[in-house]
């Protein structure tokens, strides 16, 4: 159990490591998900690209991992700035 005196100890980073673990934790977990979802592609269904907006992508592992970890990660950053940003124009009224 932490007491306030606990709290005021630490410094600023530790109160910022928390939510930027779970950050971390959660573009791993969806890079992996996409991983997953590259290889099931790929092995099962037997596809070698996707096309999106006139774009072609390879099906791969590697390829869906990275851009599930690219498209939760700028979500998930643009969101925490967002609130951030919020949190501070509400301090400053």
């Amino acid at each position: 159990m932490t007491t306030e005196s606990d709290r005021r100890t630490r410094g600023p980073l530790a109160r910022r490591s928390s939510p930027l673990a779970l950050l971390v934790a959660a573009i791993g977990a969806s890079a992996v998900v996409g991983a997953v979802l590259g290889y099931a592609l790929s092995a099962w269904r037997g596809f070698e690209a996707v096309t999106v907006l006139e774009i072609t992508f390879v099906v791969s592992p590697t390829m869906g991992a990275l851009y599930a970890g690219v498209a939760v990660g700028v979500f998930l950053v643009t969101l925490a700035f967002v609130f951030a940003s919020v949190s501070h124009l509400e301090d400053s009224d």
